[in-house]
């Protein structure tokens, strides 16, 4: 069911992303610049905070270990977050055109991933000018990053049904966002996990995904595909709910919410 309506909806998607890159660029002139100077202005904080504490050693290995994490996390908080409120601000388009709701936050998705991609390639240079040059292991960043896009769709989907059927939900959404950042590895290494909480920081799927980044780029070694596959299950469990819920309310959404 969802495969065929996909399909049929494809040059929608497709259509509505490049469309959402070209207004981006028109209207936004700092939004690629803005995606690369926030990560860059954010490790320059904790980098001086962390080191200065002495926390951890400085050094361009944790100037790279922070760009990563902060990079990788704001293509998934951002997306998340922009992606949950996409059908809420399209119910215009949605009383003229009976389309699937969930090509909103797909394409918002879609829209963000493409600027994540090319900041991404500039952090690539950046690492490798401080000391860690591509090497084989980096054939594994495509499967990393399409793991996060799965991630990135399968939480989105059903927030963007949850935040169109209530506005409270967007806080609660934005206290749990602020509380994975904490808790996701984004500023310290895993190591540092007590080996009893270890199972509990792997549930989290964007502790593996960053992990992942790390173990290529600055390890030169092949991520855990272990804890990728069980981070995977995770992603598709939501994904299936997330879809469900979209299937059930697609119909329905715009009485229910009164528009």
């Amino acid at each position: 069911m969802f495969l065929a309506t996909f399909k049929r909806y494809l040059g929608i998607v497709l259509y509505r992303t490049i469309a959402g890159i070209k207004s981006e660029a028109r209207q936004n002139y700092l939004g690629y610049f803005w995606f690369l100077l926030e990560p860059v202005l954010s490790t320059a904080v904790l980098y001086v905070v962390f080191t200065q504490v002495k926390v951890y050693d400085s050094g361009p290995r944790y100037v790279v270990f922070l760009l990563i994490g902060l990079l990788a996390w704001g293509w998934f908080e951002s997306s998340c977050i922009a992606g949950s409120l996409s059908i809420k601000v399209k119910f215009g388009v949605l009383n003229q055109f009976n389309l699937p709701k969930y090509i909103f936050p797909l394409v918002t998705i879609l829209v963000n991933s493409w600027k994540f991609l090319w900041v991404f390639l500039v952090i690539l240079i950046v690492a490798a000018f401080l000391g860690f040059p591509p090497n084989v292991c980096f054939f594994y960043l495509p499967l990393i990053m399409a793991l996060q896009f799965f991630l990135i769709c399968s939480v989105t989907m059903p927030l963007s049904i949850g935040v169109t059927l209530s506005n409270d939900l967007l806080t609660v959404v934005n206290s749990l966002f602020r509380l994975m950042f904490f808790l996701s590895g984004i500023f310290f290494d895993s190591s540092l996990v007590p080996e009893n909480l270890r199972s509990w920081f792997y549930a989290n799927p964007m502790a593996v995904i960053l992990e992942s980044y790390r173990t290529v780029i600055l390890g030169g070694s092949a991520p855990n595909f272990a804890r990728l596959l069980e981070a995977a299950g995770v992603c598709l469990v939501l994904f299936i709910a997330g879809m469900a819920l979209h299937y059930r309310y697609d119909k329905k959404l715009l009485k229910l919410t009164n528009v």
